[in-house]
């Protein structure tokens, strides 16, 4: 059975008894169909995220958006969805909500034409949340549901209500923590979406009716092309036919309402709409544009639908969705009533009544509302304009009125206030709406605004774009992040002194915590959900109660230093390894205070080193394996990012070679001076900037060029304190990850040399510790690669670590030098990287010839104990590869280490073999032929330039065009003295087939 492969964590089963409660819900067949949903499509959700971050590093790079068209719709430009079904098609008003019981019944008996249940913003996903809406919609759908309140008010649907369900599963960037597929969390689309069609599909159906989806958060066509095979599938797997299914698509990202005609004929046979997610969209504008200073926004208040790139953005999702026969729905009206305070009733309903107004004459079919009370209001407007019509679908915009590509970003004409209130504002709805869903609550009421994920979200992004950007504030002051802290500090304390139960104060003071961190984070947080994420899963099980005390002394002791910078820090530091992603399973054994106590008050800038490893991790994450080769030079770096690696290896080997700072030729014995390494990774990233400033000549460049690189630092070069100097080196020169190996240092060797030493296991932790403490110092997070050399060493410089004791050979006398004999072995080598693991990012044994079963071992081994640790492999040109394998094996090598975990794989030396095979091979047939040979190495330049091979033309290469750019800007455009002009190269190589 498939659910064979499935792991359901229960939290706290003695308290929530979950798993007998939803049973009902989480059958061997619902699961089964989840895995099939999570084999069939995962893959392809993951290439989704990843092509996020590509369009991302597009943005950064200053390059214009344009309207997108779907490859399957060309030559069909009057192309219609499928017809609309008769019981949407009036959709005038449509109440949106949580899926807790008592919502979802007053939704369903209000006089609304849609419910929009909702699993994503509005509602905080704690598993017991998740499941417990499942179970209130299974039971809505067959109208069973009831409910009961604190005061004994019974709740029950009405027989005669009207009211249609539609469904918002959580988005594709989010996954579910508590249901594990081989190990891994299903995407939180797929589990919402998946639970609800298995157990409701048929039922609606049975009574006349059909699921209805709400899908969030998409950003390409390609996304919904995913949603489009996903409810092929589904469908097929039920016996129902393809088409029943209708989805509504929310254009609430920036990307998305370039490509929503694509998007909406991409679902063309499913679709049902397009939604205005006004806050949520506002939001995507602030992350996508966040390098960019020109876009900054002012305060939220100043953000109506009145401002000239929001009035594009509803004109042109109006015109689409007409153009097309299908629903074009308004966005949310915050406002709700509060009927304790008639003076805030009357400013709600004028506030509603307005944007249902504006909706209703901008083309809408019809709007969202957050209460039942103002249904009436909403519907009244939209009467005043359709009459008695159920939508205005005709209504499409002339070709000269329709939306250019530039309207739905300009801000040249937006109001650039930017206040202390709207600063203060953002700091207190973050920290309300925070703590709230911490504490399970998805739907906030803040201000008499009904506010979910989209505020917090618009909230904190605006604080870090201030921040950022340094914005001039009304006051006269720039906003930074001495101002942000003290804004902090004194919203949190205000609302503290507010609390009245101390569970309020813990969730308050999680939240602080999160917004600092992601707030002060130099780079930009894509959503603060999935930062939350993890202090939610984490009280689901602690007990509260129980950490109150602690909690509330910390407070304390908190405020008692709150003018201390350096506790402040080093709090918001340990809060992020304790639930940070990238930190779970990392032991660090010194605390955040020591890390600030060691930092000094100005760091240097080490954004490459920043980018690369983030890069890296991202990479190893998302791809089946990141495959390098070693280069020793700028110009071998410069060409494996040309040709499509994913990375970079710098080798010792080949810095002791022919790469290090004496000028001398060593074996790999660290007899070269130890800044060589840092010194050859400064010199390749400095190509790979020069890459990407000649490129930028041409508005090609972009931070693609700055390949992610993995330094050797052998072993050290002497104890822990000298492998932090060096790790602090190799984050300045712009590393990403940096490797150590468990050698003495002072008897250092090649892993394929004989003569090697090891070091304790202790000593070594102790030689990891140091350079994750650099990392620390340097706010870098670096990753850490472990060797170990225990295969074939055969020498111990101590026996003072009971771990190494198993491997001494019994009996055996100490050599000359005092060394212990040892047994290598696979056994020795699990032994060490088991120990080595909770203190390194990757884990990597040094082998001595290519084995996939060793590795195999191995890699179950760690596994079994550090579930999905990451593993490295040395693909090693002192391997015999033909002599060890057939030619089957070698052409799947790299895959299969990838499927058993080794994600980083590397040829060490491939530089050094490549410039020598070419230099000598060159040089042979020069001396044999003269001429000949050389013209053809560059009829092969030529013959390569189609592939983006560009090196025939040397001068423009190393950036002599680049240098006259810069010489014609300093001069005003007037230089005799360029040097491509006139040049031989300019004259001759123009073409490069020729």
């Amino acid at each position: 059975m498939k659910a064979d492969r499935v792991e359901i964590k229960f939290p706290a089963p003695a308290v929530l008894n979950l798993e007998s409660q939803f049973a009902h819900i989480l059958t061997d067949e619902a699961i089964n169909f989840l895995v099939t949903l999570s084999d069939s499509f995962e893959s392809r959700r993951q290439q989704c995220l990843l092509d996020r971050s590509r369009k991302q590093r597009y943005i950064d790079n200053r390059k214009a958006l344009y309207f997108a068209c779907s490859s399957l719709a060309i030559g069909q430009e009057d192309w219609k969805a499928a017809p609309c079904p008769a019981e949407i098609e009036k959709r005038q008003v449509e109440i949106t909500g949580p899926v807790d019981a008592k919502t979802i019944i007053n939704a369903l008996n209000s006089s609304a034409d849609v419910f929009m249940a909702d699993f994503e913003d509005s509602s905080s996903p704690s598993f017991a949340n998740m499941l417990s809406g499942q179970a209130n919609l299974y039971n809505a759908v067959r109208r069973h549901l009831k409910f009961t309140d604190k005061e004994g008010k019974n709740y029950s649907l009405k027989a005669d209500a009207k009211t249609v369900l539609m469904v918002r599963p959580r988005g594709w960037h989010l996954e579910e923590a508590h249901i594990l597929i081989d190990g891994k969390p299903i995407s939180a689309s797929l589990f919402d979406f998946g639970l609800f069609f298995f157990h409701n599909a048929k039922e609606l159906i049975s009574r006349g009716s059909r699921p209805y989806f709400y899908l969030p958060k998409l950003e390409t066509h390609l996304e919904a092309r995913l949603w489009n095979d996903i409810f092929n599938l589904a469908q097929d797997l039920l016996g129902i036919e393809r088409g029943t299914i209708r989805a509504t698509v929310l254009i609430e990202t920036i990307v998305a309402s370039y490509e929503m005609e694509a998007i909406l004929f991409e679902l063309k046979d499913h679709a049902a709409g397009l939604n205005a997610g006004r806050w949520d969209y506002i939001f995507s504008l602030v992350k996508r544009f966040r390098q960019h200073p020109s876009k900054v926004l002012p305060d939220r208040s100043e953000l109506t639908m009145e401002v000239s790139f929001m009035q594009a953005y509803c004109r042109r999702l109006v015109d689409i969705a007409h153009r097309h026969g299908v629903h074009a729905i308004g966005g949310m009206s915050a406002f709700i009533p509060n009927r304790r305070d008639a003076a805030a009733n009357k400013l709600a309903f004028e506030q509603v009544a307005q944007d249902k107004r504006r909706e209703a004459n901008q083309g809408f079919d019809g709007t969202w509302v957050a209460h039942p009370d103002l249904i009436a209001i909403a519907r009244q407007e939209f009467a005043q304009v359709l009459g008695e019509r159920s939508n205005q679908k005709e209504r499409v915009l002339l070709d000269t009125e329709r939306v250019k590509p530039e309207e739905l970003c300009y801000m040249d004409k937006v109001s650039l206030k930017v206040s202390e209130i709207g600063a203060r504002l953002n700091i207190e709805v973050s920290l309300l709406y925070l703590s709230a869903w911490l504490a399970g609550r998805g739907a906030v009421a803040i201000h008499n605004l009904m506010e979910d994920a989209a505020t917090a979200e618009i909230s904190r992004a605006q604080l870090w774009q201030w921040l950022k950007h340094s914005a001039l504030m009304t006051n006269g002051e720039r906003f930074s992040r001495k101002l942000f802290r003290k804004y902090l500090r004194e919203e949190f304390n205000r609302l503290l002194q507010e609390q009245t139960h101390k569970e309020q104060s813990h969730y308050l003071q999680q939240a602080r915590t999160i917004l600092e961190k992601v707030v002060l984070r130099q780079g930009f947080v894509e959503f603060i959900t999935t930062e939350a994420y993890a202090y939610l899963l984490d009280n689901e099980t602690t007990n509260i109660k129980s950490q109150t005390i602690m909690n509330t002394q910390q407070e304390n002791q908190e405020e008692a230093q709150s003018h201390n910078e350096i506790i402040s820090e080093a709090a918001l530091m340990e809060a992020e390894w304790k639930v940070q992603e990238r930190w779970q399973g990392i032991k660090r054994p010194y605390s955040g205070e020591d890390v600030m106590r060691l930092r000094p008050s100005i760091l240097p800038d080490c954004n490459l080193a920043r980018h690369g490893c983030e890069l890296l991790w991202q990479r190893m994450h998302t791809l089946p394996q990141v495959i390098a080769l070693g280069a020793m030079t700028g110009a071998q770096a410069v060409q494996m990012a040309k040709a499509g690696l994913q990375a970079i290896y710098l080798s010792g080997w080949q810095v002791a070679a022919d790469a290090n700072l004496a000028g001398q030729t060593f074996p790999d014995q660290s007899l070269y001076p130890s800044n060589s390494a840092p010194a050859l990774v400064r010199r390749l990233n400095s190509a790979l900037m020069r890459h990407d400033q000649i490129l930028n000549l041409t508005g090609q460049g972009s931070t693609d060029c700055y390949l992610p690189i993995v330094a050797d630092a052998e072993a050290g070069f002497g104890g822990p304190l000298q492998a932090f100097e060096l790790m602090k080196q190799m984050i300045e020169a712009g590393a990403a990850a940096v490797h150590f190996e468990d050698q003495l240092a002072a008897e250092k060797k090649c892993g394929h040399m004989g003569g090697k030493v090891l070091v304790p296991t202790s000593q070594f932790i102790r030689t990891l510790a140091a350079a994750r403490m650099a990392a620390d110092i340097m706010n870098v997070p670096t990753l850490i690669v472990a060797r170990t050399d225990a295969l074939d060493a055969t020498l111990l410089t101590s026996d003072i670590d009971e771990r190494d004791r198993p491997f001494i050979v019994p009996g055996s006398e100490r050599t000359s030098e005092g060394f212990y004999r040892v047994k290598g072995g696979l056994d020795a080598v699990i032994a060490r990287g088991l120990a080595y693991a909770p203190y390194a990012d990757l884990v990597w044994f040094e082998s001595s010839r290519p084995d996939l079963e060793e590795a195999r071992l191995f890699a179950e081994a760690i596994h079994a104990r550090y579930p999905g640790k990451l593993l490295a492999y040395n693909c090693s040109p002192s391997f015999n590869w033909k002599k060890n394998l057939d030619d089957a094996t070698i052409a799947r090598f790299n895959s299969e280490l990838g499927k058993m975990g080794y994600k980083f794989q590397f040829i060490t030396l491939a530089g050094w073999h490549a410039v020598n095979l070419s230099a000598y091979k060159l040089s042979q047939e020069y001396a044999l032929e003269g001429m000949p040979a050389y013209v053809r190495l560059q009829e092969e330049e030529f013959a390569l330039a189609d592939q983006g091979y560009s090196a025939v033309r040397h001068q423009a290469e190393v950036g002599a065009g680049w240098f006259d750019r810069l010489l014609l800007s300093i001069t005003g455009g007037e230089s005799s003295t360029t040097a491509l002009s006139g040049s031989t190269e300019s004259e001759q190589f123009h073409d490069q087939k020729k």
